[in-house]
């Protein structure tokens, strides 16, 4: 499990610092907060809390515990700038997106039998 270290000493994970003590190099939180992503870590600990963090972390098979983290930070940023809304807001606008270009589809797939007529008339009229 991997720290970041910076000239020579270790740095304490975005959980440590948050919580404001030792980084120890049994620290279950450190491979997926490190100290670089504290801000976002902030956010996840907003919407979630450190133990409801550990417990999620936890809960995973642990070849899935990364993508769960980076799920966790997503999810605290998408709250943060968007308290009211959150994920279901950016789940509303892509569906929102997706019936858009499917009607979008549609209508140039209606479209599409005319132009093909109008090319093999053109093709007829050449030969």
């Amino acid at each position: 499990m991997s720290k970041e270290f910076g000239s020579g000493s270790s740095q304490a994970c975005a959980s440590c610092k948050h919580q404001r003590k030792k980084c120890e190099e049994t620290c279950e939180l450190a491979p997926f907060f490190p100290a670089s992503r504290y801000r976002e870590f902030q956010n996840a600990h907003k919407l979630f809390g450190v133990s409801n963090i550990q417990k999620i972390i936890n809960s995973v098979d642990p070849s899935q515990r990364k993508e769960a983290a980076e799920s966790i930070l997503i999810e605290g940023n998408i709250r943060s700038n968007d308290p009211v809304h959150g994920c279901l807001g950016v789940v509303r606008n892509l569906k929102s997106q997706i019936e858009y270009y499917e009607k979008e589809l549609g209508a140039v797939n209606q479209q599409l039998p005319f132009f093909r007529d109008k090319e093999k008339q053109h093709q007829h009229q050449l030969e």
